[in-house]
């Protein structure tokens, strides 16, 4: 049964909690990183849908109001703090006030008056690191993270209403594999794909490195860009990807619009990184794999985290969207890659010749609002797949 803000409310006379609430008070300010705009937007709405009452910058600090002001009276208005964690978060210095002020209130925890939810792999430290964490990277399904918020925010102990599962037997009937929600659709005709060396002119071809890039073609032209849409692009895609941390925030870029795409490219031998939308619609992304002494290294876990970052960014684009999209992966050049464990040790084992690239089929499409729920799942196939071409190039 889910959680109802009513329920753990209903009778504000009983509350024995010091914090008690007023029809003046709001339940959860909370407190993200411009890169996580559209996760915090999500999690905003789901304890609303479920009666709390929230503040969210996005939502709620219109043109004309003053930032701080209205940021400090969130703080005060609002009885708990909801941290989206991410990276980005931990690294910026705005959000900062926002979990301190909560922490300094309850500094042993025992109000729960600040609450992390952690929607993209990061490891905490000082302060925050030892207050416990509602963790919805992880979850493939859009069920699963709206569960996990409404259990980790009401009051009370987590026991659930009905007796678990008995660990000892066999796995119940129906049970669903992690990403079992995701649904692949194979398309009736090929899509065309503009690949990194299509799309990318920073430096020669024979002078690039190890990159995997991934693009997200639409399926038909819903999703088509006018020029003038392009041109507006050029402005917009260093931040974009300054934000997403491909680009550091120093670095130069390559930055070019035309009558066919827009892209942001960097212009380093060791940051081949870069972000682009052409005129079809197709949303492109692609980052340097880890390095080996030789070449670079193909770690399927590690590539699919990267796959997971680089889906979350390219859906998070605000630019026309198609309701299916083909996921399209490649890796080039891929002469020279070692198969092992990015954090490892690595030797002079690179494989030297073998394919020139490593460019898998790409014949099945998903519904783009399924990437963000399903990135993870999604990102462990597309890495998968990249493995299964390597090794079919390499005859092993």
């Amino acid at each position: 049964m889910r959680w109802h803000a009513k329920q753990v409310f209903k009778d504000e006379s009983q509350t024995t909690s010091a914090h008690r609430f007023t029809r003046h008070r709001k339940h959860f300010f909370v407190s993200y990183n411009s890169a996580d705009a559209q996760w915090a937007q999500w999690i905003a709405h789901v304890p609303e849908a479920a009666g709390y009452t929230v503040i969210i910058q996005a939502w709620d600090f219109r043109p004309g109001n003053n930032f701080a002001l209205e940021m400090q009276k969130a703080l005060e208005q609002c009885e708990r703090a909801i941290a989206v964690l991410s990276p980005d978060y931990l690294t910026a210095d705005f959000p900062q006030p926002d979990w301190a002020a909560k922490f300094v209130a309850d500094p042993r925890g025992t109000e729960r008056l600040l609450l992390p939810i952690m929607v993209r792999e990061c490891e905490p430290g000082g302060l925050l690191g030892p207050v416990v964490q509602i963790r919805v990277h992880k979850l493939d399904s859009e069920a699963a993270v709206e569960q996990a918020i409404l259990d980790g925010v009401k009051e009370g102990r987590a026991k659930p209403e009905t007796r678990p599962a008995f660990p000892g037997g066999p796995a119940p009937a129906g049970a669903q594999r992690p990403g079992a929600g995701l649904r692949w659709q194979r398309v009736a005709d090929p899509v065309q794909v503009s690949w990194r060396a299509d799309l990318d002119g920073s430096l020669p071809h024979q002078q690039r490195r190890e990159a995997v890039e991934l693009h997200l073609v639409p399926v038909g032209d819903e999703a088509r860009l006018q020029v003038r849409e392009l041109t507006q692009l050029r402005d917009v895609l260093p931040d974009f990807g300054r934000s997403h941390r491909m680009f550091s925030p120093v670095e130069a870029l390559q930055v070019h619009a035309d009558a066919t795409v827009a892209a942001a490219v960097g212009t380093t031998y060791d940051n081949p990184a870069g972000i682009a939308v052409t005129r079809t619609g197709q949303r492109s992304v692609w980052a340097a794999l880890p390095p080996g002494r030789i070449g670079a290294i193909l770690d399927e876990e590690h590539l699919a985290g990267q796959l997971q970052a680089m889906l979350r960014a390219l859906v998070a684009l605000a630019v026309p969207a198609a309701d299916l999209v083909v996921p399209a992966v490649a890796i080039e050049p891929a002469q020279m890659l070692t198969v092992g464990k990015a954090a490892g040790p690595h030797g002079n084992t690179a494989a030297l010749g073998g394919a020139e690239r490593l460019r898998p089929a790409h014949e099945d499409a998903v519904k783009l609002p399924d990437l963000g729920a399903y990135a993870a799942a999604v990102g462990e196939e597309l890495a998968a797949r990249l493995v299964a071409e390597h090794r079919s190039s390499r005859r092993y």
